[in-house]
């Protein structure tokens, strides 16, 4: 069996320099992100249904702020290659890099393993637009994205990081049924040092917390490496925040009493934060927080709205109640104009209730004291009345 020749640069410690490429030309349309902006939306009646069109800004950036932002040092001008131990890489990071790592076919003892934790990579893009999506010795795997309303477009940036060029690459993707895919041809060599922009184009169907997945496989020597990664194009893509008066919130809110429409779950095993870490992982999913709609200090109410072909713009309203004394479970009210989309959105909020992607420790938890809150009357005027009274 032919082994498999790698840059041994861990172990020589060398300190990769970044070579000036010419920066890569990358099409106006895939080359910026486009930042949503959240604007307040009259509603009218009962109406679940938003009549807006999502705002759209974005920020220029030249290729070779791109490149340097996705890549960075390129793993070129190491030591002269030698023979891989095959564990050797592993014991000196004993870190997860999840289920869909790449793997050689022809000798798995001798298999490529990422140098990054793929998982981690993943869900850090789950809540933003651009980042590195995996990283082997000889490949590196970027993702720039924008979004606007149900439509998603993405590049993705395979980057060589070798004097020796990659060939029979192949990329191809393996869209969920929610989810229309068009991806861009891509070159079946990479050249040395070089880097290819694929362009790929999104759209959502409906509402689904199915995942996409990249199929990538290249060769580099005698080594075939093939494999398959998630790709975060999740449904918090398709949603926008937006503000909502109380009078509009509240009409909204009871109109939604509806059977299925509106779907109540006490949430056991929640990671233990404050309301305020709890509120800003609302916020990184597209989930604008409405403060004083609620007068119960540890509740959360928030709005947005989700887009997709079949809903088009369709409001959601969510209620989290937490317990001061017990941060591991909560009451998580989640309300749209359809139960399909309602269910998705219940569920996605609650797995990241309770396992949240992070990569820094939480600050330690303060102690909040229950507070007695004095009985009166729930009237029209006090919006966290209403709402209870709703309940």
């Amino acid at each position: 069996m032919p082994s498999q020749i790698v840059s041994d640069t861990q172990e020589s410690g060398v300190i990769h320099e970044e070579v000036p490429n010419p920066p890569v030309e990358a099409p106006k349309e895939n080359g910026t992100p486009v930042e949503v902006e959240s604007r307040d939306t009259n509603i009218t009646g009962i109406n679940n249904e938003v009549k807006t069109e999502p705002p759209s800004t974005s920020h220029s950036t030249s290729p070779a702020d791109l490149l340097a932002d996705l890549l960075g040092p390129l793993a070129i001008e190491g030591p002269p290659a030698v023979e891989q131990n095959p564990t050797q890489g592993l014991n000196s990071n004993q870190s997860p890099v999840g289920d869909l790592a790449l793997a050689t076919l022809d000798d798995q003892s001798n298999s490529v393993q990422p140098i990054v934790n793929v998982e981690e990579k993943f869900h850090i893009l789950c809540t933003k637009d651009s980042g590195v999506l995996y990283e082997d010795p000889h490949i590196q795997i970027g993702m720039k994205a924008e979004w606007r309303a149900h439509h998603g477009r993405l590049v993705l940036f395979l980057g060589n990081k070798n004097t020796s060029a990659l060939t029979s690459v192949r990329v191809l993707i393996l869209p969920p049924s929610h989810l229309k895919m068009e991806l861009s041809s891509v070159p079946d060599t990479i050249p040395p040092r070089a880097q290819v922009q694929v362009p790929l184009e999104v759209a959502n169907l409906r509402a689904s917390r199915d995942v996409a997945v990249l199929d990538l496989s290249y060769t580099f020597g005698t080594s075939l490496v093939d494999g398959k990664l998630r790709l975060p194009v999740v449904l918090n893509k398709f949603l926008q925040p937006i503000t909502l008066t109380p009078e509009e919130f509240f009409l909204q809110w009871k109109a939604l009493t509806v059977h299925l429409l509106k779907v109540q779950e006490v949430v056991k095993g929640v990671k233990p934060m404050p309301l305020s870490e709890m509120a800003n992982l609302f916020m990184s999913l597209h989930l604008a927080v409405a403060p004083g709609l609620d007068n119960n200090p540890n509740n959360l109410v928030a709005c947005t709205t989700f887009f997709s072909e079949a809903t088009r713009a369709m409001l959601c309203l969510i209620r989290l109640e937490t317990d001061p004394q017990d941060r591991t479970q909560l009451r998580l009210t989640v309300a749209s104009g359809d139960q399909h989309l309602t269910f998705e959105l219940k569920e996605f909020v609650k797995e990241h209730l309770i396992d949240i992607p992070r990569t820094q420790a939480a600050p330690p938890m303060a102690m909040v004291q229950p507070q007695l809150l004095t009985a009166a009357p729930a009237t029209y005027n006090d919006p966290g009345a209403m709402l209870a009274g709703l309940l």
